[in-house]
């Protein structure tokens, strides 16, 4: 019975010591007195969002595009990955991708795609970095992507197209593991 007398006592007494402890000890209320430095706080609201990066190509994500240019392009670059040459953004007539480059992209038999850097040309039009990466190889490039006004395409409304589609030659990833071993830089755009 002493025991448990005991026990009771050790742990009121453990609770009204921390009470007042942190009473006592300066733990204030005051949020600012404690507040996290800058560099640890969320970006304020505009603030540009970090995305990751890929080692050849840069930082991935929509960059400077719209969200409309970004989703029409992430689009495009799963239907070119998958093979679907008649999905809407490969299939308009007034799209340009060359054979050369759906055989490229064909013949490599990608497994995923990355696709970042987003910027708005001088002319007007929005390209994307791209990597299209299979088991062995890879190939990177510039996908350019343009709105067409509904007074452009002749039909009731507006529409985005590929403009173009540069790529590189084929690179196996050992080879892409050894260039970009000691060099941090991004991948440079073609124009």
């Amino acid at each position: 019975m002493n025991v448990r007398f005991f026990n009771k006592r050790k742990k009121v007494l453990c609770v009204l010591l921390f009470i007042l402890i942190t009473s006592q000890a300066g733990f204030s209320q005051d949020l600012n007195a404690h507040a996290a430095p800058d560099s640890l706080r969320r970006p304020d609201r505009g603030a540009a969002p970090r995305y990751p990066t890929d080692l050849v190509i840069g930082e991935l994500g929509r960059g400077e595009a719209s969200e409309a240019a970004f989703a029409f392009a992430t689009n495009a670059v799963s239907a070119l990955v998958d093979g679907r040459r008649n999905a809407p953004a490969l299939a308009d007539p007034a799209s340009r991708i060359t054979e050369e480059a759906f055989a490229d992209i064909n013949s490599l038999r990608p497994i995923t795609v990355r696709l970042g850097g987003g910027r708005i040309e001088p002319d007007g039009s929005t390209s994307f970095l791209v990597r299209f990466i299979s088991r062995e190889e890879s190939i990177s490039g510039e996908l350019f992507i343009r709105w067409m006004d509904a007074s452009e395409s002749g039909s009731g409304a507006g529409r985005w197209i590929i403009d173009d589609l540069s790529l590189e030659n084929k690179r196996t990833l050992a080879e892409i593991r050894e260039v970009y071993r000691f060099n941090f830089s991004p991948f440079e755009r073609f124009f």
